[in-house]
């Protein structure tokens, strides 16, 4: 007779319906034990979501929010990543199949039992009539646009309304919701000369309209009375009123920024992905350090602040390649202490008390209790399909009391090879992640690149004639290779560790530098001597440094006031381009290396992630409006930079500081390979929810306090 299972360090004892780690019981809910039990005796196929709520709630009526619940609380109990599961895999839009070690423990003297296949399933006629019941109900929500599960949810008040890209242009970011629902901001890109601006349209009206001053606009977000928008742009801070106007700068950014916040107490919090949390007052002044990455930690990125009602709490994020430091947090102007509110990957606060939030591509709404700063524990699934957050193009949910914003469908990320007009050239390249700081090797055949922090993290090596990825390193950054092709340098620890190795067999791997410093690889000089690195200084913000190869004392190369990043040293080894800030926007300049002097503007009116043609004759640099240029480099024939010429219009997602490099360009100077995001499905529009609370459990509000100003230390 079989009495439990054997789950590695865990154990399900069948007759106590307890489980139980190193002797002592976890507890556990009835029906997710039962999910459990009935998971890991099923454990050879997928499980259909609707065979195991007919199993385990096979005695009262539930819609599948119960299941996702019961599953949240199971992988809490086992330490079971989501992201990287090792026990409950969810296949989206199925069910979950256990992949977890099972060793069956029987009583003494008997051997194993062979598995029922069907024994706690409910009757034939039953499980019909339960499936019938759940589409009928699925399909009365989908003709409103949502699957909202009706014995949560009356879908009956709702309205749905889409937000298409305006005419001529493509969506570049998700919605944002004003305060008062009344108005939905975002960003689109214009297809003719790829120029990104901010957009608002006024629910009242059917046509959005372009800000002017806004371009190059990224992580828009609200102030609290809705008549300014927050955003971020060329390295600075900046607000804008709906109203019309030029925008005016708050405070200068030094890393990538993740997101913002606008408070009632004259307060903007926002994330620098790679350093922390920081707050400024509105009307300008010093920025300080709300939450600092932790340099003990390997892999910590902030992401998508957001301020609670009182504007002193807010909600932020934690993306990590390990899973136990990542999740929605809770922290306060007040306190350096935060609290772990779910392992999900972004959320958003809605008035009056509702938290809502993301797992795989389900959308979950759960009451939030301001007090405690504690959830429900009673999630209702709001809409499936949505699209996947990332660092590089955002939360994708927002809302206010009436109204909810969001994006649906798959976004695949694709390598594609093109000529010097943009025309593909051979196919594009699906890869499994989306990828960033792409670097071709010296021979052309392979490519490296940073996997998303979000979805597969670490450097992978792309074989481009095979098509296929393998995993190098799992937390490392910003690789480059070797001049022969042979080694590739990359950092870890979230950037303070600057690691070289074979590139092909994981050999004579070691640390070239460790400190506490942020660095990202920028390049490998022609000779193999040096490797230079950008380095985040919160005093001079993004220096350029050079260090031996085989070790040693780093230098300083470029160390002002102003960002300098994106450095490549000419493959001759006598010209370093690189992007600097000094002008108030990124430009591409180059210097002769290593003297650093003879510094010449390369670019006109911005450009980033420049990158030398083989030969030398050409530099290439993406434009603000992400087109690729080319200029003339000095040669034999020509003593100076040529002017920058338009080649092509890129698919790249995302502002030309957010991947050091988001193309490559082929040996022979006349193919590139660009990689850039497409809808799976097509161009999804912004969805709208109007009313979209309607039917949920009511929320206890409480008073806000009297909003004042802060102070700022």
């Amino acid at each position: 007779m079989r009495v439990g299972y054997r789950l590695g360090a865990f154990t399900v004892d069948l007759r106590a319906r307890s489980l139980l780690r190193d002797g002592k019981a976890i507890a556990l809910p009835v029906r997710a034990f039962d999910a459990l039990v009935f998971l890991v005796t099923h454990r050879d196929r997928l499980v259909e979501k609707d065979e195991i709520v007919a199993a385990v709630w096979r005695d009262v009526a539930v819609t599948d929010d119960s299941l996702i619940h019961a599953v949240s609380v199971l992988r809490r109990a086992l330490g079971d990543d989501p992201s990287r599961p090792a026990f409950i895999e969810t296949i989206p839009r199925h069910g979950y199949r256990f992949m977890g070690p099972v060793e069956e423990l029987v009583e003494p003297g008997q051997a194993p039992e062979s598995r029922p296949e069907e024994r706690t399933a409910p009757s034939r006629w039953r499980r019909r009539a339960l499936v019938a019941g759940v589409a009928a109900a699925a399909a009365v929500s989908a003709a409103l646009g949502l699957l909202l599960y009706v014995t949560h949810v009356s879908s009956s008040t709702s309205v749905r309304l889409d937000q298409a890209p305006p005419a001529g242009t493509s969506l570049v970011s998700d919605g944002v919701v004003s305060p008062s629902g009344r108005h939905l901001a975002f960003v689109a890109r214009d297809s003719q000369s790829g120029r990104s601006a901010l957009w608002v349209r006024a629910l009242a009206s059917t046509e959005p309209y372009a800000l002017p001053d806004t371009m190059a606009a990224s992580n828009p977000f609200w102030s609290p009375d809705g008549r300014t928008l927050g955003f971020f742009a060329n390295g600075k801070l900046k607000a804008v009123d709906i109203a019309g106007g030029d925008a005016r700068v708050i405070a200068d950014i030094t890393g990538t920024p993740a997101g913002g916040s606008w408070g009632t107490r004259g307060v903007i919090l926002f994330a620098d992905s790679m350093r922390g949390l920081y707050a400024v007052s509105d009307s300008g002044g010093p920025v300080r350090h709300v939450t600092r990455v932790d340099h003990a930690a390997s892999d910590p990125w902030y992401a998508w602040p957001q301020f609670l009602p009182d504007s002193r709490h807010f909600l932020y994020q934690i993306v990590a390649i390990d899973g136990s430091r990542a999740g929605v947090f809770a922290g306060s102007l007040d306190s350096p202490e935060s609290v772990r509110l779910l392992d999900a990957s972004a959320a958003t606060f809605a008035p009056p008390g509702y938290l809502l939030y993301v797992q795989h591509d389900m959308l979950m709404a759960e009451t939030l209790d301001l007090e405690r700063m504690a959830l429900s524990g009673r999630p209702v699934l709001l809409a499936r399909g949505l699209s996947t957050p990332s660092l590089a193009e955002g939360n994708v949910v927002s809302g206010s009391r009436e109204l909810l914003a969001f994006r649906e469908g798959a976004r695949r990320q694709q390598l594609t090879q093109v000529d010097r007009t943009g025309t593909e050239q051979g196919g594009a390249i699906d890869t499994p992640v989306a990828l960033s700081n792409v670097r071709l090797s010296p021979d052309g055949s392979s490519l490296l690149a940073t996997g998303s922090v979000t979805d597969a993290p670490g450097v992978w090596l792309v074989d481009l004639a095979r098509r296929q990825q393998t995993r190098l390193s799992a937390d490392g950054l910003g690789s480059v290779w070797s001049p022969d092709g042979r080694r590739i340098a990359f950092t870890t620890r979230g950037g303070r560790d600057l690691f070289v190795r074979s590139a092909w067999d994981g050999a004579d791997a070691r640390i070239v530098a460790t400190d506490t410093f942020v660095k990202i690889v920028n390049d490998w000089s022609p000779d193999g001597r040096q490797m230079i690195y950008a380095q985040i200084d919160a005093e001079t913000k993004l220096d350029l440094w050079s260090i031996p190869a085989s070790g040693g004392t780093p230098t300083p190369l470029l160390k002002t006031a102003f960002n300098e990043a994106q450095a490549r040293i000419s493959p001759d080894g006598r010209w370093m381009a690189y992007v600097t800030e000094q002008s108030g926007t990124g430009e591409v300049w180059v210097r002769r290396y290593p003297q650093m002097d003879e510094a010449r503007q390369v670019s006109v009116g911005g450009g980033g992630q420049p990158q030398w043609r083989a030969d030398q004759s050409e530099l290439f640099y993406l434009s603000p409006g992400h087109a690729l240029m080319a200029v003339d480099a000095p040669g034999a024939a020509r003593p100076s930079f040529g002017s920058p010429r338009r080649l092509f219009h890129t698919s790249i997602v995302g502002g030309l500081s957010d991947a050091r490099d988001s193309y490559a360009v082929m040996p022979d100077g006349r193919t590139f390979l660009v990689y850039g995001s497409h809808d799976a499905t097509g161009p999804a529009p912004i969805t709208l929810i109007k009313n979209w609370a309607a039917g949920l459990a009511p929320v206890a509000v409480v008073p806000a306090r009297e909003p004042r100003s802060v102070a700022l230390r």
